[in-house]
């Protein structure tokens, strides 16, 4: 839906139906699958938030950065083929 970035600082609001808000169900999701790649992540509600500290190496950034886009693929696949994700 919207992607917002600053330098290494990155805020991705994923399309849902409805309103974004910081409670929505997709949080758990997103969680799960970040954790079960080594991220820990904040996301708020629908939105992935990636704020990676000063001294982070590039091989970890690109890291984050495809599991981002993993996560971004496969939430597209499924909402494509109308399931709950």
């Amino acid at each position: 839906k919207e992607i917002r970035q600053y330098g290494t600082i990155l805020a991705i609001e994923l399309a849902i139906e409805g309103e974004s808000s910081y409670f929505n169900s997709l949080r758990e999701t997103i969680i799960s699958f970040f954790l079960e790649r080594g991220m820990m992540l904040r996301p708020l509600g629908n939105v992935i938030f990636l704020n990676p500290p000063y001294c982070i190496k590039e091989d970890e950034l690109n890291h984050c950065y495809h599991s981002i886009r993993s996560f971004i693929e496969q939430y597209d696949d499924k909402k494509t083929c109308e399931t709950n994700f």
